[in-house]
């Protein structure tokens, strides 16, 4: 009779918990990843219990080589099945995630799911040389870089449709636009406006009535304006083909500049002007729409620094000392806008009369010219300095309103100037007659204004003071010496050097005023006729010849 030779064994999904040297075991318990049933095992050297094998692992490579599509684990389908690839080294189909990879097709298999192809850092997606990107599943529509022939990428196949809708403002906007140019083999139909911002080049001339738009520029009879939309600024370049500051505009006539503010960004500027006015009280302003007789409203070109109670004249229409009792301004504060006058309209006024308001409204502003410079090197460091008249008071200063002022750093809002004023570089001042006396003294008052004295013909007999022109040092000693205010300070060596104590102080450093000669460190100072022992370390000196009040005039020491 046969022999039957049992290893260790089990129904359950559990290792045994020891084998011997080369002992087995075996579970057929249904066996997944994270258990250990249908698995066959040995004991090592080491008591260790080793998976060697079992059914779990024959059920994950029970399929053919390449076979992949539509298979799954003889037992448990969880458990998954190991591809192996077929002597080609291939597979009939492939998953990753969300997508498929089956014969010639590469699929998706979520809903909607997208596909993404993003290669790494500066890596590209290549379609080499003339092979085709088709679309369509009758290959209806190709692009191809077309190598072998045009050296150009080529559209092929059926027409080409943008059902994007982005309307086009300028050459860099719209659904489609190059930056190269454009060859066209037939007709170019334009639903919309046509905007060209080159150069356009017409067989023969072009007669256009009801006026012109041009790029931004519209011409209409006596008229060349910025269209509407087109932006507020007009160039007139005299000569494009050199820098942008050569070429010369000639203007046949006077120059009547209707805005608020002009810009010069020339070098120089010549006026032949014996007087330059600023700050002046009238504007010129258009009418844009066509005003009734009796109707107070007229619709201008700009309500900009204009104010209630200003004169409205140059039309018969307008009766005399006509005033804007109101106004509205437009939206965002430029542009045209609509004033109320005083009175009605005695007739009607036609587009384009020039009217001219004349300011009656104190605006507390400065008036003056403000330039810009450099302190530095970087913006951060441009300022804007300012010289002219001051509207308002105070500000540092207790000088009167409307006095002329200079402020080297300074900060204009709204035509208001603020800023600490800089210093004035002349020759000489002069005050106008009854405000000096001659041969007076300048002096300052409590606001800061300079004064004269009487004249020296008109001294006064007494005074407690008087003005004299002091030295101010300061003297460093190696270690501490008391001192009070009035000590008289010489040197040891015979020098003509002497000083008072300016404060009582006991330390390091002795402040002397009214100092005649020089102190040096190398000889020892005496205090009030008395050797101190002690040489100077350093002398520095504060100021000399300060002109100061005194009420002690000293003869000094003999």
């Amino acid at each position: 009779m046969a022999s039957i030779i049992r290893v260790k064994r089990s129904t359950g999904a559990t290792a045994p918990s020891s084998l011997n040297f080369g002992e087995l075991g075996l579970t057929i318990g249904a066996g997944t990843q994270a258990n250990k049933g249908e698995r066959l095992f040995v004991g090592d050297n080491a008591g260790n219990v080793d998976v060697i094998g079992g059914r779990y692992f024959t059920d994950l490579m029970a399929h053919g080589p390449g076979l992949v599509a539509s298979q799954s684990n003889p037992t448990t389908a969880s458990n998954g099945f190991v591809a192996i690839l077929d002597q080609n080294r291939k597979v009939d189909q492939w998953n990753v995630d969300n997508l498929t990879l089956d014969g010639n097709v590469f699929s998706s298999t979520n809903t909607d799911g997208d596909i993404t192809i993003d290669p790494n850092g500066s890596g590209e997606i290549v379609i080499p040389d003339d092979t085709f990107l088709t679309f369509g599943t009758s290959k209806d529509s190709k692009i191809e870089y077309d190598e072998n022939g045009t050296d150009q990428l080529t559209f092929t196949g059926s027409d080409i449709r943008i059902n994007i809708a982005t309307q086009s403002n300028s050459k860099d906007t719209g659904s489609l636009f190059t930056e190269g140019g454009l060859g066209v083999e037939k007709n170019v139909n334009i639903g919309g406006n046509l905007n060209v911002t080159g150069i356009s080049t017409f067989a023969s001339k072009i007669v256009v009535t009801g006026g012109v738009e041009i790029d931004n520029i519209g011409i209409s009879s006596n008229v060349i304006a910025t269209r509407q939309g087109g932006g507020n600024q007009l160039f007139i370049d005299p000569y494009p083909d050199g820098l942008s500051n050569e070429g010369t505009v000639i203007i046949k006539g006077d120059l009547q500049v209707d805005g608020t503010t002009t810009t010069v960004n020339s070098t120089s500027a010549t006026v032949n002007d014996a007087i330059m006015n600023v700050g002046d009280v009238t504007s010129i302003r258009t009418v844009l729409a066509t005003v009734g007789s009796g109707s107070s409203t007229i619709v201008i070109d700009s309500v900009v620094g204009i104010n209630t109670g200003d004169v409205v004249t140059g039309s018969s229409s307008i009766p005399s000392n006509s005033s804007i009792h109101s106004y509205i301004p437009p939206a965002g504060g430029v542009g045209l806008g609509t004033i109320f006058i005083s009175n009605n309209t005695t007739a009607g006024i036609v587009t384009t009369t020039q009217l001219t308001v004349t300011h009656a409204f104190d605006t507390n502003t400065d008036r003056g010219i403000s330039f810009n410079y450099n302190t530095a090197t970087g913006t951060a460091n441009t300022k804007i300095g300012f010289f002219g008249y001051n509207d308002s008071t105070g500000e540092n200063s207790q000088a009167p309103a409307r006095s002329f002022t200079y402020i080297p750093d300074a900060t204009v809002s709204n035509e208001v100037v603020t800023g600490t004023r800089g210093n004035l570089d002349i020759k000489g001042i002069y005050y106008q007659a009854g405000d000096f006396s001659t041969h007076g003294v300048v002096y300052f008052d409590s606001t800061g204004l300079q004064n004269s004295t009487t004249a020296p013909s008109a001294a006064t007999f007494t005074s407690t003071q008087l003005l004299t022109a002091v030295t101010e040092i300061a003297i460093t000693l190696g270690s501490s010496q008391a001192v009070t205010a009035g000590d008289l300070v010489t040197q040891a060596g015979g020098g003509t050097q002497q000083g008072v104590v300016k404060t009582s102080s006991s330390g390091t450093t002795v402040t002397l005023i009214g100092v005649t000669g020089t102190f040096n460190t190398s000889a020892d100072l005496i205090l009030n006729g008395t050797g101190t022992g002690k040489t100077p370390t350093n002398v520095s000196t504060t100021y000399t010849s300060k002109p100061m009040w005194t009420t002690t005039i000293d003869g000094g020491t003999f």
